[in-house]
């Protein structure tokens, strides 16, 4: 059977906090890629870091970079979400064999896989962000008095305890007072040494997402989707796009095409906010967001004209484009 071109790698699975929601991911960019004649290679990552191409055994990670050289691989996405995908480590594999992908690159990708110093970075070009502290499990070991009393007088209650690290927030504990505040943070540093007390801010929650494709370096902010809380537990409800005042859809926009830049993201990126009395708050960016039919991002787009299938085209024919032109899309 004669090779279908391009061929593009599709990696996913990943770590298990978001394993089965990459595997969605990857599941359906593998028949968007097949309804545009192209040709699909499954890249399955298991939690140990084991890679599986195609129906092959898992193997090493240089095992599986040999087999995408040797299968002559033209490109790849990822839908890897946290450890191994977004945090900047396959872009780095992926720029030393030279083989393009979509999204950014090595240093951006590890810049907002660090919630701590990616909001630091967001904050010095003048974004408005949420007050926090962050904190190690040997300080908290060590003092956890001053630690306390430093929450209760800079943060407040209730605040949310974040992992660091861990691309999208999964497990935040939101301690309601200081008498829940030690056992809540103890159970979120067994998860992650490394986390962010950070103050609560309430008000309504949006997503923005950025496209990235234009060739002269314009940056398109999509729609923006408010998230609400579901009818059951766990479900959410996406608007899209969100009901808002004009200048203030058009301030969040601003925000989040900045944010893209000032990261250093390529392709494409999501930042998260939540507007409160005085207006949005940026909580973090996500450089490989949510890709399902049914993801904020992809719902984004369609409001504009371009649906998942569409959408995953451009990804190709850009990332193919910055191959052809030797110049790659990284940071």
């Amino acid at each position: 059977m004669s090779k279908i071109e391009p061929v593009i790698a599709v990696f996913m699975g990943g770590g298990r906090a978001r394993h089965a929601a990459s595997l969605m991911t990857g599941q359906e960019l593998i028949k968007a890629i097949g309804s545009l004649q192209y040709t699909a290679i499954p890249i399955t990552i298991d939690a140990a870091g084991k890679w599986q191409v195609g129906a092959d055994a898992p193997a090493t990670a240089i095992d599986g970079l040999g087999a995408l050289q040797r299968l002559g691989v033209d490109g790849a996405i990822n839908a890897l979400h946290g450890p191994y995908g977004s945090d900047g480590r396959l872009a780095g594999l992926l720029d030393l064999i030279g083989v393009p992908y979509w999204g950014s690159g090595c240093a951006a990708s590890a810049l907002a896989m660090d919630k701590v110093r990616c909001k630091a970075v967001v904050a010095a070009q003048g974004i408005r962000v949420a007050g926090h502290l962050a904190l190690d499990a040997a300080t908290w070991a060590m003092d956890a008095v001053t630690v306390e009393r430093a929450v209760r007088q800079d943060i407040g209650f209730p605040c949310a305890i974040k992992p660091a690290s861990q691309g999208l927030t999964q497990g935040i504990a939101l301690p309601q007072s200081a008498e829940e505040f030690a056992p809540a943070l103890e159970r979120m540093l067994f998860v992650e040494s490394y986390v962010m007390v950070e103050k609560f801010v309430r008000g309504t929650e949006v997503c923005c997402g950025v496209l990235d494709t234009d060739p002269k370096g314009h940056i398109r902010s999509l729609p923006i989707v408010e998230i609400r809380a579901g009818k059951r537990p766990g479900e959410v409800e996406c608007i899209t796009p969100a009901p808002l005042a004009p200048d203030l859809t058009d301030r969040i926009m601003d925000m989040a095409a900045h944010a893209h830049e000032i990261v250093g993201c390529k392709g494409w990126s999501q930042s998260d906010f939540i507007i409160d009395e005085q207006g949005p708050v940026w909580l973090k960016l996500e450089t490989v967001p949510g890709l399902t039919e049914t993801s904020s991002y992809t719902r984004a787009a369609a409001a504009i004209g371009i649906p998942h299938v569409e959408l995953v085209r451009m990804f190709i024919e850009y990332m193919l484009q910055g191959r052809d032109n030797q110049t790659g899309i990284k940071a």
